[in-house]
C-alpha cells in the first residue's frame, strides 16, 4: 500500500523550511512529487457533472455509479468479479478473510511495504510471517517462501510494489504444490498485466487502492477487490456490507466497506483518462533511465530491475543510492520534490515486535529502507523534466565526496 503523506514527504521540518528558503525559481517551475485532483478546468467540470448525477439518483452508497465503474473495470482487467470498496486496506482485509484466513493462521508477506499490508493480517487475528526481498526488484524473494511455510500457513501475500508484479509464476507454483491461496496486494498496480493476466486476479483475490496519488486516483479513499473465483466473490460481496447475506441476515462478521457513489462516479471519469496518463508515466520513466546512463550515474545510483513478464504502471520511479539524504536535501533546494517509500521495514514496527518472524534478519529490506528514493514520475511532468532532475543529481554527486 502507498504512503498516506501528501506533503513534501518525510524530510525533517527544519530541512523543509531551509529548502523552501533556498528556492530561487518561480513556484510554477517546481517539480512536484505528486499530481492530485483534476488536471484542468474541463476535468473539474466532468467531476462536478458526475457528482451531480449521483445526487440526482440518490446513489450515495454503492448504487449505479459504482456498478458502472465496477463493470468497466471487469472489462478492462478481464476479470469475472470486481467490487468497489471503501479503500485498499479494507479490500486486503476482505480478500484475506474471503480466502479463508482465520485467527491463529499465518500469512507470508514481504518485509517491506506500506504498513497495512501487515496490519490487516494482525487485525484478523492472524500472524504475519515476513520474508526478505529480491534485491533487484524489492518485491518478495520467492526463493524464501517455501522455507517460511508451516502447517498454519493459510495464504501467501505478494506485494506488487511500485507498479510491477512479483515473480508470480514461482509464487503460483508454490501455491499449487502446497494448496495455499495467494492474495495479491495490488494496491499500486492497477491495469498491470503479468504474462497477459491482470495483477490482482492472478491469485485467489487481490485488492487495489485508488488513493489520490495512485495511477487511477479517487477524490479521497476508495479501493477495489477482484477475483475470478465465484465462491470467493460471494464472500466478498457479503463481507463489504457487514457480512449481510440479504434481509439483514448475517452469517459472518464483515465490515462497512462499501465504495460511495461519488467516488465511483469520479473514478469512471479518471478511468477514461488512464491510458493517456499511463503513456506519459512510461515516457517519463524511459527518460529517467536514459538520463541516468547519459550522465554516467549508474555506478552510484541504481534504478530497480524489472520483473520478467510484468508490465509496469510506474506508481513510483525508485532509485537506490547511498547518497539518498544528501540528494534529497539538495534536490529540494533546487525545487525538486522526492519521497521515501518506505523509511522502515515492517518487522521493525513496534506493534510487530512480539512476532517471532520479526526477530529475524532482513538485510535486503533493511538496505532498502536506508537507500530508496522516489523521483516524480506522474503524468503532469513535462517532457524534459526527468532529464532536469537527473542533471541536478549529477551536479550534486559531482560536488559530493566519493
Amino acid at each position: 500500500m502507498a504512503s498516506k503523506n501528501l506533503s513534501l514527504g518525510l524530510m525533517p521540518s527544519n530541512r523543509r523550511t531551509n529548502a523552501r528558503r533556498k528556492l530561487s525559481m518561480n513556484e510554477d517551475q517546481r517539480i512536484r512529487m505528486v499530481a492530485v485532483g483534476p488536471d484542468d478546468a474541463a476535468e473539474k467540470a466532468a467531476w462536478l457533472s458526475a457528482v451531480e448525477a449521483v445526487i440526482d439518483q440518490n446513489g450515495y452508497c454503492l448504487g449505479s455509479a459504482v456498478e458502472t465503474f465496477e463493470n468497466s473495470c471487469k472489462e478492462q482487467l478481464d476479470v469475472e468479479h470486481a467490487f468497489g470498496v471503501s479503500n485498499g486496506t479494507d479490500g486486503l482485509k476482505i480478500c484475506l478473510k474471503a480466502s479463508g484466513v482465520q485467527p491463529g493462521d499465518e500469512v507470508i508477506l514481504p518485509a517491506y511495504s506500506f504498513f497495512s499490508t501487515a496490519s490487516v493480517i494482525r487485525q484478523l487475528g492472524a500472524h504475519p510471517v515476513f520474508v526478505d526481498l529480491d534485491p533487484g526488484t524489492l518485491c518478495i524473494d520467492t526463493a524464501l517462501i517455501e522455507s517460511a511455510i508451516t502447517d498454519r500457513t493459510r495464504a501467501i501475500m505478494p506485494v506488487q510494489l511500485y507498479g510491477q508484479t512479483s515473480d508470480m509464476d514461482s509464487i503460483m507454483k508454490i501455491s499449487s504444490d502446497r494448496n495455499i491461496p495467494v492474495v495479491e496486494d495490488a494496491a499500486q498496480s492497477f491495469g498491470v498485466r503479468y504474462k497477459g493476466n491482470s495483477s490482482g486476479a492472478i491469485g485467489s483475490a487481490g485488492a487495489f487502492s485508488f488513493y489520490p496519488t495512485k495511477n487511477l486516483a479517487a477524490a479521497g479513499d476508495a479501493g477495489m477487490v477482484v477475483t475470478n473465483d465465484d465462491k470467493i466473490a460471494t464472500q466478498i460481496r457479503q463481507l463489504r456490507v457487514h457480512g449481510d447475506t440479504g434481509g439483514y441476515c448475517h452469517e459472518s462478521l464483515g465490515w462497512n466497506a462499501r465504495m460511495d457513489g461519488f467516488q465511483g462516479a469520479i473514478l469512471s471519469v479518471k478511468l477514461g483518462r488512464l491510458k493517456q496518463q499511463q503513456d506519459i508515466r512510461e515516457r517519463n520513466a524511459t527518460e529517467y533511465l536514459r538520463a541516468l546512463s547519459e550522465n554516467n550515474l549508474l555506478d552510484r545510483i541504481k534504478p530497480l530491475e524489472r520483473t520478467p513478464g510484468s508490465e509496469h504502471c510506474w506508481h513510483q520511479f525508485i532509485i537506490q543510492t547511498d547518497a539518498r539524504d544528501l540528494l534529497r536535501e539538495q534536490l529540494a533546494s533546487r525545487g525538486i520534490d522526492s519521497g521515501i517509500y518506505y523509511p522502515g521495514t515492517l518487522p521493525s514496527q513496534p506493534c510487530f515486535a512480539d512476532l517471532p518472524s520479526a526477530q529475524k534478519h532482513f538485510p535486503v529490506a533493511d538496505n532498502a529502507a536506508l537507500s530508496v528514493l522516489a523521483l516524480p514520475v506522474h503524468h503532469r511532468l513535462n517532457e524534459g523534466d526527468p532529464s532536469r532532475v537527473i542533471k541536478a543529481m549529477a551536479d550534486i554527486m559531482e560536488a559530493a565526496p566519493h
